[in-house]
């Protein structure tokens, strides 16, 4: 790992190219995964989970598929599919975590039935960015997905780049399934 800055006690870590690779190749596959996830048996879903999620994501992706399976069983079930940018960010010194800015174009979700697994509707939901922390599991060798960080709003680049205070833009649309 390189030090890119130090401002004080904070400093900005960078891994090398095939980290990054890494971290970026296991949240896609985890994506996947929970795309997927949907077809199998709930006992594969469980175990699955531990195999890419981590922390407060496991717990809760565990605690919707016990109130799932509590509960009657879903005529339906949605999926997220867009289109990934990607940037690795925010590495810590010990290299065990990081984030993920998901830089999402294209997002809709497509709702399927649960019996024939046959797509029902699809609904878009424009572009959007979540940033997600990442852990290290050197047990597994993967990285895997421990929380969701937060959304950031639309514009929020811009912003950036302009250097304009929030006040000077207008406030931005939601993103999500709300929209």
């Amino acid at each position: 790992m390189r030090r890119l800055r130090s401002s004080g006690e904070a400093s900005d870590w960078m891994a090398p190219e095939h980290v990054v690779a890494k971290v970026q190749h296991d949240y896609l596959a985890a994506l996947e995964w929970m795309q997927d996830s949907h077809t199998h048996p709930w006992t594969h879903q469980w175990r699955g989970a531990a195999e890419r999620l981590a922390g407060g994501f496991l717990r809760r992706y565990h605690h919707l598929l016990l109130r799932q399976r509590s509960e009657r069983e879903p005529l339906m079930y949605g999926v997220l599919r867009a289109d990934h940018t990607l940037e690795v960010r925010g590495l810590s010194e010990d290299g065990r975590h990081c984030w993920i800015i998901d830089h999402q174009s294209g997002r809709r979700i497509a709702t399927y039935t649960v019996e024939s697994h046959e797509r029902r509707n699809t609904q878009d939901m424009g572009d959007g960015t979540v940033v997600m922390q990442m852990i290290y599991d050197p047990d597994v060798a993967r990285w895997k997905i421990e929380s969701l960080v937060q959304e950031l709003p639309l514009g929020w680049q811009q912003r950036r780049k302009l250097k304009l205070s929030p006040e000077h833009l207008p406030l931005p649309k939601r993103i999500g399934r709300d929209n």
